[in-house]
């Protein structure tokens, strides 16, 4: 299989270069890298997450599949309350996370791993995700159930992904774990599902 982001150790050589990103009234200066998702500039399906999701009152969040930790960077500082968590297969990507999440008021946990630690139970009020298209099916539906087991009773699940991608079937299969599974975004064939742990 070719090689791509959602491997653990990119054997592309390094070649750092930096980018600027602004959504939702932050303007950052970001470090990116080949071998690591979007490493050209924020994509559209990750721009229109960041814009729509609500952590307000939210103490616990988790970046689910960080890449080069955009959301966390972002969103650490539009809710400056919320203790973030990043989790990526993707060893450069995360030590990229690591360095672009750095002026945080709160620092992030960082952690490599092809999903959620079976140790993170019920500890979070939100988890974001961009699913990761290109490692399949069975991982990405392993990692709603996964994401279900690590949210509190009450937490959200959102989930940006476009139509041609399986938006329809991920609807169905967030059905069959969460209590109730809302379309808060849908347009040019990008959407985004809120899902409730009840």
């Amino acid at each position: 299989m070719t090689e791509h982001y959602y491997s653990q150790r990119p054997s592309v050589a390094s070649d750092e270069r930096k980018i600027r990103v602004d959504v939702r009234g932050v303007s950052i200066d970001l470090v990116t890298d080949r071998g690591v998702f979007a490493k050209g500039g924020l994509d559209e399906a990750t721009r229109r997450l960041i814009e729509t999701v609500d952590l307000t009152g939210a103490t616990s969040a988790l970046d689910l599949g960080a890449g080069y930790g955009v959301v966390t960077a972002v969103l650490g500082r539009a809710y400056p309350l919320v203790e973030w968590t990043l989790i990526d297969i993707n060893e450069r990507a995360i030590d990229l996370a690591i360095r672009n999440t750095a002026g945080l008021a709160k620092k992030p946990i960082a952690i490599v791993h092809d999903g959620i630690p079976e140790e993170m139970d019920s500890v979070y009020d939100h988890v974001l995700l961009n699913p990761p298209i290109r490692a399949g099916k069975a991982v990405i539906y392993r990692l709603y159930e996964e994401s279900h087991r690590a949210l509190r009773h009450g937490g959200k699940l959102w989930i940006v992904i476009q139509k041609k991608h399986g938006a329809p079937s991920t609807f169905e299969e967030l059905q069959r774990h969460y209590g109730s599974v809302e379309t808060v975004y849908k347009k040019s064939g990008y959407f985004i599902f809120c899902a409730e742990k009840d």
